[in-house]
């Protein structure tokens, strides 16, 4: 069992004060927003308080606000990865995952979210973790599945982007 949370090349790590740039930047990325159900952008005293809140345990807030960063030096930021929904007496938890459009296409992604499910399994006892992607983030379904999620639930005109309705599909992954 491992109880790392990182990979040869990248490593989750705790949200602090000196993300708050990088953090400005993604959360008010209207790309990002479709996927997050933003509606207007995020103050930098509101990034900043979500930085401070984000050091309360995951068993009192059901969540936990992680940074992918590329192991090299200096590290350099790359996404933030949160696990969410955090449930203990159902075993299960929520992953979401934004990455900087520069760093889009490298595995990034991929590796953060294989190292929270690790984490998920091991160290807060998770059956389960999930995923929600939207019906036109093929990139997400495609990488999920590559990662062993199964698509088990399509929410029908779930959520409305650019003008329409779209599906919302679950993905879940479970620790056998």
């Amino acid at each position: 069992m491992t109880h790392s949370i990182e990979s040869p090349r990248i490593r989750l790590r705790a949200l602090s004060q000196d993300d708050l740039p990088s953090l400005e930047v993604w959360e008010n990325d209207p790309e990002g927003w479709l996927s997050s159900n933003t509606l207007n952008p995020l103050s930098k005293d509101f990034i900043r308080q979500y930085i401070t809140s984000s050091t309360q345990h995951i068993l009192e807030t059901g969540m936990m606000s992680l940074i992918i960063e590329l192991k090299d030096t200096p590290p350099t930021a790359l996404g933030h990865l949160v696990i969410y929904d955090y449930n203990p007496l159902h075993c299960r938890a929520g992953l979401g995952v934004y990455i900087a459009p520069e760093h889009r296409r490298n595995g990034y992604a991929s590796e953060g979210i294989l190292l929270a499910t690790d984490y998920a399994f091991d160290l807060l006892r998770c059956h389960q973790v999930y995923a929600e992607v939207l019906a036109h983030n093929t990139a997400s379904q495609t990488m999920l599945l590559a990662l062993g999620f199964h698509h088990t639930a399509t929410l029908a005109r779930w959520q409305w982007v650019q003008g329409d309705y779209q599906d919302l599909y679950y993905y879940q992954k479970w620790n056998e």
